[in-house]
């Protein structure tokens, strides 16, 4: 694994530790810092019991779905971690006002092979266990988050990998505007393997990530 995984499973098992949870991932390159007490969300249709209570709240009565052009896209951590890798994608609101997200993010990843569209899951690797899409709330400066996840073996009945990808084609949900970001995951020290199918969860509130609380993202 290297030096360089070492703080992506130093911050799992920390986050493991402080939730409970068993499963999320996400990459991990400097950027704004987020706020994460100024996301709040609600369930799209119902939520997991097993959500923290203080992500979940009642969000602003008429809040627009966030615009195209209003998101800044990239991400924001990532790694390897007992053979799966993954990124997580922040969506910071540049915007003056606050603005809302609910649901799947459309996400293709592009190799020098081809591309391959993300699977939707309602797991979030080392996060929160969802039973529906909640509605993210995300307040002027403030970050919500999708975690991609995705293996660094090869498939069973496969000797080797295809190409790594090189970018992934990101539509945040409720949108058209299509934001290209590297698919380089820095404490993988490589592109995004393109071992085994990738898997997209919805956009959840940042401050429901523990490892991204620890390492101030």
């Amino acid at each position: 694994m290297g030096a360089h995984g070492m703080p992506w499973v130093i911050g799992l098992a920390a986050a493991a530790g402080l939730t409970g949870c068993a499963q999320t991932s996400g990459a991990g390159a400097a950027g704004a810092p987020s706020h994460p007490a100024s996301i709040t969300a609600t369930p799209a249709a119902s939520s997991s019991p097993s959500a923290p209570a203080s992500t979940v709240s009642p969000s602003t009565a008429g809040t627009p779905v966030c615009a195209d052009g209003q998101l800044k896209i990239r991400m924001i951590y990532g790694g390897p971690a007992a053979g799966t890798v993954g990124g997580v994608l922040g969506f910071t609101n540049t915007g003056s006002a606050p603005c809302e997200l609910a649901g799947w993010p459309i996400l293709v990843a592009v190799s020098t092979a081809g591309r391959t569209t993300a699977e939707r899951s309602l797991g979030v690797f080392s996060g929160p266990t969802l039973t529906a899409p909640p509605t993210v709330t995300i307040k002027p400066g403030a970050q919500a988050v999708a975690v991609l996840a995705g293996h660094d073996e090869p498939a069973p009945g496969s000797t080797k990998c295809p190409p790594a990808y090189r970018r992934l084609r990101v539509i945040p949900p409720g949108s058209a505007h299509i934001t290209v970001v590297s698919a380089w995951i820095p404490y993988f020290d490589a592109y995004l393997p393109a071992c085994t199918p990738i898997q997209i969860s919805p956009v959840i509130p940042a401050s429901t990530l523990a490892y991204l609380r620890l390492h101030h993202l």
